[in-house]
């Protein structure tokens, strides 16, 4: 009998049928955060378009669109491949000895590729200038910022997972995001694969090399503090033994 994850269902942060060809999970990453990408994008620009300058507006459009599209994408494809279209989420499980090294590599490359597709398609399509970052300036708020937004939103994909609760997780998250964007100055990315390919993106959502190359650790640094946290939240010594036998049957 297949071994299955610890959250469970394995509907959504694990992947149902880890046996599944490698490729085929790979790539539906790919294409989730292609798609993820491609709507906070879209969203931003035509936010910007209609919004006549009113820049709350903006954010609270970005906010909805980003988090109902996430949703939707991880009840769509977390049967799959899990429905991470995060590289931290997907680091975070190979640390936590949930998944082989192989995936994880596999996985993050697919979400890295698939989110700057995504910019670049969105801002083909409804943009035809060049690029136009946002025009957030660096300082020591914004990555603080960020470091609390990625904090938050892996405590809740792993406290979901690991409280059994993984049909719940997709809107947990999505209820996160939407607060988080709206709450936080650094508009919330606590995604690498976002924020790497907001680089390429035009619009409200683009960032410049100086605040990616910050963000990104930023949001290691908050992730490896919710590990942490969860880690203490949720100790798992009795699973331990569980969670190897299902490492050994991802690819």
């Amino acid at each position: 009998m297949t071994a299955q994850p610890p959250s469970e269902s394995g509907s959504c942060f694990f992947e149902r049928n880890p046996n599944l060809e490698l490729s085929r999970r790979a790539f539906v990453e790919g294409v989730g955060t292609l798609l993820l990408m491609l709507i906070i994008t879209a969203a931003g620009l035509t936010a910007q378009r209609l919004s006549a300058g009113n820049n709350q507006l903006v954010l609270l459009v970005s906010a909805l669109a980003t988090s109902g599209a996430l949703v939707g994408l991880i009840l769509a494809f977390g049967s799959v491949s899990g429905g991470h279209f995060n590289p931290l989420i997907t680091v975070l499980q190979w640390l936590a000895g949930d998944r082989k090294l192989n995936c994880t590599i596999a996985y993050v490359f697919a979400q890295f590729a698939g989110g700057i597709l995504g910019a670049l398609i969105a801002s083909r399509l409804l943009d035809s200038g060049g690029h136009t970052p946002s025009s957030l300036t660096l300082n020591s708020t914004l990555v603080f910022s960020e470091i609390l937004a990625a904090t938050g939103l892996m405590i809740v994909v792993f406290g979901c997972s690991r409280s059994g609760l993984s049909l719940t997780g997709p809107f947990a998250v999505g209820a996160w995001l939407v607060s988080a964007i709206l709450a936080f100055p650094s508009a919330s990315y606590a995604n690498p694969a976002i924020a790497v390919s907001a680089l390429f993106a035009t619009g409200p959502v683009g960032l410049t090399w100086d605040i990616a190359s910050v963000y990104v650790p930023a949001q290691i640094g908050g992730a490896l503090v919710a590990l942490l946290v969860v880690s203490v939240a949720f100790p798992r010594p009795a699973q331990l033994g569980g969670s190897a036998r299902y490492e050994e049957t991802l690819k």
